[in-house]
């Protein structure tokens, strides 16, 4: 009997962990928690710099050397690496690549409204 009561309580308490873990969002591998920074180049160059959270938020900045002006960046990092993030507020910008847990990183970048695009490299500081 007291298996059978035993039991339910077992099922409530593994499904309410469960529960907890999806709406805090998964945690992705700690190699690519922290801050990363690096360059861009193509039609536009500069620096950028970004903080990626341990459940794969990531914000930062890329700052033009040619216009003196800075971007937000804000997107995900996915477990395995892969970055999709925006420039600024337009979804027409966009800055996405890989972050490996070597600590190296690379991608493209893309400004379809002004036509430009180029590649960026970085590492995890």
């Amino acid at each position: 009997m007291k298996k059978l009561l035993f039991l339910p309580l077992l099922i409530t308490m593994l499904v309410g962990t469960s529960c907890s873990e999806d709406e805090e969002g998964e945690a992705i591998s700690v190699d690519l928690v922290g801050n990363w920074s690096g360059t861009y180049s193509g039609g536009d160059r500069g620096v950028w710099t970004v903080n990626v959270s341990k459940t794969g938020n990531v914000t930062g900045t890329a700052t033009s050397t040619f216009a003196s002006q800075s971007a937000a960046i804000t997107g995900k990092v996915t477990d395995s690496g892969v970055l999709s993030a925006t420039l600024g507020n337009s979804e027409d910008r966009e800055f996405i690549g890989q972050l490996n847990e070597n600590n190296e990183a690379m991608g493209t970048w893309v400004d379809t409204r002004r036509d430009q695009n180029g590649t960026w490299v970085g590492s995890k500081d």
